[in-house]
């Protein structure tokens, strides 16, 4: 995976990916930001990443129609959270999430789409960007789909 790496203003992506993904959805689509800052990254593919979790916490939550994203400055990252209030992960799974060909089992499996695919690639950008990604679910209670990003300038 190549990345053409640049620098920009995550907040403004996130911004963008969120509108997009509101004008194919039913669901409400929550945006907060608090602060953010310039990353040094591929801005298509962490595009790619938050397409990907927005439409996975669309996607695992067929009875609620609620997501919150969240952006803020972590130390000297910027964060980025997507939380869905859908079917959450078991327990047991919490740690596999991000392996190539994983899939929540859950009685919406049939129903809902995907290779298992996104979650993996999603990590390998983030990882290659020099960030860290990671979840925290209830099983039944929905999910956190996390990361992190290094700031290359600060915008309070």
């Amino acid at each position: 995976m190549l990345l053409q790496e640049q620098e920009f203003e995550l907040a403004d992506l996130v911004l963008e990916i969120t509108e997009e993904q509101q004008m194919s959805t039913n669901h409400k689509i929550t945006l907060e930001i608090e602060s953010s800052g310039k990353i040094f990254g591929d801005r298509d593919r962490i595009g790619q990443v938050l397409t990907n979790l927005m439409s996975n916490a669309i996607k695992y939550s067929p009875d609620d129609n609620r997501v919150l994203i969240k952006v803020f400055q972590a130390d000297k990252n910027v964060k980025v959270v997507v939380q869905d209030f859908g079917i959450g992960i078991p327990a047991d799974k919490i740690d596999k999430v991000f392996d190539q060909y994983m899939r929540v089992e859950s009685k919406y499996e049939k129903t809902i789409s995907g290779l298992g695919l996104g979650l993996y690639i999603s990590s390998e950008i983030i990882k290659r960007s020099h960030g860290n990604i990671y979840v925290t679910s209830e099983e039944g209670k929905g999910s956190n789909f996390c990361f992190e990003l290094p700031i290359t300038t600060t915008n309070l």
